[in-house]
């Protein structure tokens, strides 16, 4: 199972988050490389996480519209720091990685 995290400079409590529910590996695009535009998720990814600081909107609408159309789980982060420990809403990223088996 894999996760890709798309923006933010720094993603350790996604890693740390993804790891402690299973998710051994947490692939990073920085969303500051023109590059980005034209890579494709990876096929063994299982989640996508959009963190909004250091991203275009370019880049976050085409993953948003790959995402959707392979079925992926789509979360957003307003930054990758500030994950709350507790406050989940109903559809939230640790729900999401503390059910997937």
């Amino acid at each position: 199972m894999s996760i890709l995290v798309v923006g933010g400079d720094s993603i350790d409590g996604i890693k740390e988050r993804a790891q402690a529910g299973g998710h051994g590996c947490v692939e990073h695009w920085s969303g500051r490389k023109t590059r980005d535009l034209v890579k494709a998720i990876p096929k063994k990814t299982t989640a996508v996480v959009v963190v909004l600081d250091r991203v275009n909107h370019t880049l976050a609408r085409k993953v948003r519209a790959e995402a959707t159309r392979r079925g992926l789980p789509l979360f957003f982060r307003k930054r990758g720091r500030q994950l709350p420990l507790s406050g989940r809403t109903a559809f939230d990223l640790q729900d999401w990685l503390n059910h997937q088996e």
